[in-house]
């Protein structure tokens, strides 16, 4: 997290000593919810609805804050676009976990503890908690200029996102009976694999109200694809029968979240409004520049005549 906040530290301070007057500046926390893999193409385990536990159920996500920094570049008075780095956090529990296809795998820790069925397939709490960070190109459209103080947004990105997680038991407890740290990590200090990477977009809306000449309130909903299967926590894989043999293979998914963020935007540009009267104070001055020298020449040549 210190690498990731250093980064964009040198970043920021590259843009503001190279083009602080045409530039804005987001910095926003944020949080967001797991809401399914969508496009899951998944063959269940044969009998896993009849082994499932009393109970059982899906994860219900738990809200952690995660910051946004993003570097915008105006266009016109009504669209921007920019580029965004972004730490988010995805976190769920559930009382008692469904049998998911991760546990008939031999990629779960507890089939090779000497467990039987039941203990490698187990009833108690589980939690995952999925870090992810982004990079992100974005567009801004401000198509409805409320009034003279809020202006309300579409907002589209996309690029590319790194997953790691951590898939284990909630109570410290069960994880030292069990003899495992974690059911399932990567790309955490709990595994020695660095995080999957995978493309990811999504589209919002949002709003940015006035507070000063160089400061406006920001506030978006987003949902957005992300290219990967362990945004939940658990990987995925399909029951797979040929020849009278069943296997667990790897498969890949699209998981679908969404988020809010809230944060403040920053211009170097006293008065930057997303109106026709003032783009930016720069190219106004400069138009000023323009002409004072335009008129001091013409004075000279008439003085030459």
């Amino acid at each position: 997290m210190k690498r990731i906040l250093t980064l964009l530290f040198l970043v920021f301070l590259l843009f503001e000593t190279g083009t602080a007057q045409v530039i804005r500046y987001r910095l926003s926390a944020n949080s967001g919810i797991f809401l399914g893999e969508p496009l899951l193409k998944e063959n269940q385990y044969s009998s896993g609805e009849n082994l499932s536990h009393p109970g059982s159920q899906n994860f219900k996500p738990l809200l952690e804050p995660g910051i946004e920094l993003e570097i915008v570049a105006p266009f016109s008075y009504d669209f921007e676009m920019g580029i965004q780095f972004e730490y988010g956090r995805f976190a769920g529990s559930t009382p008692t976990a469904p049998l998911n296809n991760f546990f008939m795998s031999r990629y779960n820790p507890l089939r090779y503890q000497g467990a039987t069925f039941k203990e490698f397939y187990p009833d108690e709490a589980m939690i995952y908690d999925s870090q992810i960070l982004k990079i992100l190109g974005t567009a801004r459209w401000y198509f409805l200029p409320y009034s003279k103080e809020l202006n309300i947004f579409m907002k589209c990105f996309g690029g590319v996102a790194f997953t790691g997680t951590d898939f284990t038991f909630e109570n410290p407890v069960h994880r030292v009976e069990s003899g495992v740290g974690v059911l399932f990590a990567r790309g955490t200090k709990n595994s020695d694999y660095p995080k999957m990477a995978g493309i990811t977009g999504g589209t919002g809306l949002g709003a940015t109200y006035r507070l000063s000449d160089k400061f406006d309130m920001y506030f978006d909903v987003t949902t957005s694809l992300i290219h990967s299967d362990i945004v939940n926590g658990i990987p995925n894989f399909n029951y797979i029968t040929e020849g009278g043999t069943a296997r667990m293979e790897r498969t890949s998914a699209i998981a679908a979240v969404m988020q809010g963020s809230l944060g403040i935007f920053y211009s170097a540009i006293p008065d930057r409004r997303m109106n026709k009267s003032n783009i930016t104070r720069s190219s106004s001055l400069n138009k000023k520049n323009f002409l004072k020298k335009k008129s001091k020449r013409s004075f000279s040549k008439k003085r030459r005549r």
